[in-house]
């Protein structure tokens, strides 16, 4: 063969070989590798120098080196070759997994998540046959069995809520932190667009059991971006058709539920000094209601204050209320409409906020004290969350507030704010524009006046001969009326809104017309004065 080379000493024993045809030179070598090869026995070329080595060592011994997939680049001269062989359309750790049968006994494969690159030690002849496999399994025609990116506009709900649920459903694990470069493709017509990955890290997921491994690829990935409300999947189209049906299931326009409520209060004097209800019950008001036992909820209820919860399907309590208002024994204090999602929490809030010293800082004596002043939100308030189902019942879920504030004179001449709150909690299942009443919450209020004969009775000790203390009490209760009505589409929504301006328009159609009487009134009374 004309070459140098040097036997190692761990390499013994004797070959026999009979050719039946002439050899050609430059084909001696590599017959000869591979005769080698077949009895554990492997040529490294080092500087011209042939080194005949045991097989299992040729991954430790220095080799040439290339880098590329094109077949005809590898020169057979039955040697043993390093080859960096760069992954364009698929993951390198898939590549691994299918060329790994192929390769020699003691030969060497390596991963390169990093650049999606694999690298390989072995035979020049078994190199080239590797290659050949890499461009098989890693061609343009598996580029769509490939990761791509997805992305997925959510267009009636939150992407963070829609894919913590695709995460249970699929994944069962949250998203890593790894991330992976991109270039966009194209983009698809209409809500979705996509792009293929370009180089990638350790894309995989960790699969809840074996019934999810079967939906999707171990590759599958998802995530949400809450700036543009977009849900993104890294899989295969595969991954993100099954993915996107399931969004599109979820991603439904919820319905909606209008809240129709009255706040009023209710003057507990003369024949209405036990409250509304036990009025009616009594016939003192010449008419009837019926608490609907079913309707009240005890457990929620213990020591609120609240004493009954009624439905009011004959709208009684509603004529009730207004027949006293004719009569100054209730006032409205407020009727708040509100549109509400189906499973969203509503807040209606009637009321101030009370600035509340929290801590006070003294730095030194010549310097003021510094407070930090925290605002309450005090009156009434009332949190509803409404959930209907496909019958039309409407579950409520209510929480009701009703605080006051008072003063207290301290030592120091200073008055301390202190908040006064009555809170309760209930559950209540009701159909499409039933009417709940909420009622029994009453308050005592008493307030000081003095009046007498003015400087005297400022007059230490003897000031209270000269004038008197009036102490005025008042006892009210507070009635809350709440009317769901469930909005199943946006002609309905547009219905009640219209209904809503309507009965505005009304309003201040009376209002003038009470203005413009008032005015002739007036104006009748003064010609008889002149």
């Amino acid at each position: 063969m004309k070459v140098n080379y040097i036997i190692d000493p761990r390499v013994k024993g004797r070959v026999t070989f009979r050719s039946v045809a002439p050899i050609a030179q430059e084909n001696v070598l590599p017959l000869m590798e591979v005769i080698l090869r077949l009895n554990g026995v492997a040529v490294v070329e080092d500087s011209g120098l042939y080194r005949i080595i045991p097989i299992s060592e040729i991954a430790r011994e220095p080799a040439a080196i290339g880098i590329g997939r094109t077949e005809k680049n590898v020169k057979l001269q039955g040697t043993a070759l390093l080859q960096v062989i760069p992954i364009r359309y698929t993951l390198s750790s898939e590549i691994v997994k299918l060329i790994s049968p192929f390769l020699s006994t003691n030969a060497a494969l390596v991963d390169v998540p990093r650049t999606n690159q694999i690298v390989v030690v072995d035979t020049d002849a078994n190199v080239k046959r590797l290659i050949q496999l890499v461009n098989i399994f890693d061609s343009e025609q598996q580029k769509q069995h490939g990761p791509q990116v997805f992305v997925y506009h959510v267009q009636n709900s939150k992407a963070k809520d829609i894919v913590t649920m695709l995460q249970q459903i699929f994944l069962g694990a949250s998203p890593g932190s790894e991330k992976a470069a991109a270039k966009t493709s194209y983009t698809q017509s209409g809500r979705t667009s996509q792009t293929t990955a370009d180089t990638h890290g350790s894309v995989q997921s960790k699969q809840g059991s074996t019934s999810n491994e079967a939906l999707l690829s171990d590759i599958a990935r998802i995530y949400a971006n809450e700036s543009i409300n977009a849900v993104i999947i890294v899989g295969t189209p595969e991954d993100y058709e099954t993915i996107k049906e399931t969004i599109r299931k979820m991603d439904i326009v919820p319905r909606q539920v209008m809240i129709e409520g009255v706040v009023a209060q209710i003057s507990l004097k003369d024949n209405m000094s036990m409250g509304l209800a036990w009025s009616m019950n009594a016939g003192g008001l010449g008419s009837q209601i019926a608490l609907n036992p079913g309707s009240l909820n005890s457990d929620s209820l213990p020591g609120s204050g609240f004493s009954y919860v009624a439905m009011d399907a004959a709208g009684t309590i509603k004529a009730v209320i207004s027949a006293l208002a004719s009569e100054s024994k209730a006032k409205l204090l407020a009727s708040p409409h509100i549109l509400v999602s189906d499973n969203r929490e509503a807040r209606i809030q009637v009321g101030q906020s009370v600035p509340i010293p929290t801590s006070e800082t003294i730095a030194s004596a010549s310097v003021p004290a510094q407070r930090t002043i925290q605002y309450k939100d005090i009156g009434i308030i009332l949190k509803v969350k409404p959930m209907i189902n496909d019958s039309g019942l409407v579950t409520l879920d209510i929480v009701q507030e009703v605080s006051t504030y008072s003063t207290l004179l301290l030592y120091s001449d200073e008055k301390q704010i202190i908040l006064n709150k009555t809170e309760v909690s209930t559950n209540l299942v009701v159909q499409d524009g039933q009417t709940i009443v909420i009622g029994g919450l009453i308050r005592e209020d008493a307030s000081k006046s003095k009046s007498g004969i003015p400087l005297l009775i400022k007059i230490p000790i003897l000031g209270y001969l000269f004038g008197n203390t009036d102490i005025d009490e008042s006892r009210n209760e507070l009635i809350i009326l709440l009317t769901p009505h469930v909005v199943k589409s946006r002609k309905e929504t547009d219905e009640l809104t219209k209904g809503f301006v309507n009965k505005m328009t009304e309003k201040e159609k009376d209002m003038k017309r009470d203005e413009i009487l008032q005015n002739v009134k007036r104006h009748k009374q003064n010609e008889k004065g002149q």
